[in-house]
């Protein structure tokens, strides 16, 4: 039975409520890239190989992400959004401590286990609170920014990550014994879990916003599931192209900076400068981007227009995984931008896609399959498939073409399911004989 939605947060509340929960993605994602920056001293010191790291880079992280994904969505659907992403925090700042005091393998392993948890749960969470704080019209921008502090938060990860860790080793190789003898990145891990309180603090200021827009009530997540299925003309294409831009971008998150420092000589803190600024620019451009084509899509033509942009971006992702193979920094670099700009524009539209077609009840379980699917075959699995690939090839000379040859099909076949899901999407039927698109113009109309 369709309900009543209340009335939305009022403009000031919506603004400030979505700053908050950027701000929490933002210090999120800056964790993440310290572990992708700090890759190289974290597998001197602790005698790991290549296939160890993409284990604990994507494996650990993505398996736990991936099939805590869509319980967690279950969980958000149903109760206080808020306050799930209060506790997650803190179970993120432990799991911060315990990478950064880990004395084996098996430890960072677990930490990663817990950090997937949180972050299968952080991105559902947001985007429900973030489409119920806004109306439909405004949804796609908002939808933005939440994705530019995650870029934000990459790109500053980076940064500061990169020059923190060539001052701290600097430091302490003049003054032995400084810092309790920790290593610089093992400091630089415990100093990011105390910055997790920051997002903490803000979010007890959030208050929960009514649930709008909701169709069914289900008492069960197998009336939820059922319901689901009804839109999987639009849901099953749009998975599998989010599945294989997640493999593509997993290349340029996780195995950038080891081919900046084994093919280029370079350390972190030579690199960190002009890496965290076109991951920033291609992370806000590509979000604000992908905001600015999706509310100008659902203005013009429902789901083709909405996924057109990223379908294009999927194309452009062809060439672009070539920057492992390329012979100068500076060439590298622009790959790299143009890599992370597509990227985030398809980031941004896939969920606009998903916040627009399906209805509140079952909207964090739409948004927790994407992340099954996307992490448990993609970031579970590409990071160490890499490593793999390269070995077979030679070894760890040649990851730039172990890249280039598993992204490059796995963007061509991005593009032919968005393909598939502008064809199929509209024919998504609410159960009144009514499509997901019409009831989304609708909705912008009001």
């Amino acid at each position: 039975m369709t309900t009543l939605a209340p009335s939305f947060p009022t403009p000031a509340q919506a603004r400030r409520g979505v700053a908050y929960i950027a701000t929490t993605g933002f210090f999120l994602s800056m964790d993440i890239t310290l572990t992708t920056l700090l890759i190289e001293p974290i597998k001197r010191e602790m005698g790991l190989s290549d296939i160890q790291i993409g284990l604990v880079q994507g494996t650990a992280f993505g398996i736990a992400f991936g099939l805590s994904s869509v319980p967690l969505g279950r969980l958000i659907d149903k109760g206080n959004r808020v306050r799930f992403l209060g506790v997650g925090l803190l179970f993120w700042i432990a799991a911060m401590v315990t990478t950064g005091a880990a004395s084996s393998f098996l430890t960072l392993i677990c930490a990663r286990l817990v950090l997937g948890c949180v972050a299968a749960l952080l991105i559902p969470a947001a985007f429900s609170l973030i489409a119920d704080l806004f109306p439909p019209k405004g949804r796609s921008v908002a939808t933005s920014l939440f994705v530019v502090g995650q870029a934000a938060g990459q790109a500053f990860g980076i940064l500061v990550g990169g020059l923190a860790f060539d001052a701290l080793t600097a430091f302490q190789n003049a003054h032995l014994g400084a810092a309790w003898g920790l290593p610089a990145w093992r400091i630089l891990f415990i100093g990011a879990a105390l910055l997790g309180l920051v997002p903490y603090l803000l979010l007890a200021r959030v208050k929960e916003p009514a649930r709008q827009e909701q169709k069914e009530h289900h008492a069960t997540a197998i009336g939820a599931a059922r319901e689901l299925w009804t839109y999987r003309r639009l849901l099953i294409p749009l998975l599998a192209a989010m599945l294989f831009t997640q493999i593509t971008m997993q290349a340029t998150s996780v195995w950038a900076p080891p081919v900046l420092t084994r093919q280029f000589g370079l350390t972190p803190g030579q690199f960190a400068g002009w890496l965290s600024a076109i991951m920033l620019a291609g992370g806000m451009l590509g979000a604000l981007a992908g905001g600015r084509l999706g509310k100008a899509g659902q203005r013009q033509g429902g789901n083709r227009r909405v996924l057109m942009p990223a379908m294009t971006a999927s194309l452009a992702l062809i060439p672009l995984s070539l920057f492992g193979v390329l012979p100068t920094i500076p060439l590298v670099a622009l790959f790299l931008a143009g890599n992370i700009f597509a990227g985030a524009v398809i980031a941004t539209l896939g969920v606009i896609a998903i916040t627009l077609n399906f209805p509140n009840e079952i909207r964090g379980l739409a948004l927790g399959s994407n992340v099954l699917c996307s992490t448990l075959l993609g970031t579970a699995t590409a990071p160490a498939a890499i490593a793999m690939v390269s070995k077979a090839m030679g070894g760890e000379t040649m990851l730039g073409f172990a890249i280039a040859g598993l992204c490059a099909p796995a963007a061509l076949l991005s593009a032919l399911c968005f393909f598939l899901a502008m064809r199929q999407g509209t024919a998504g039927q609410d159960g009144r004989g009514t499509t997901s698109a019409q009831r989304s113009l609708t909705e912008a109309r009001e």
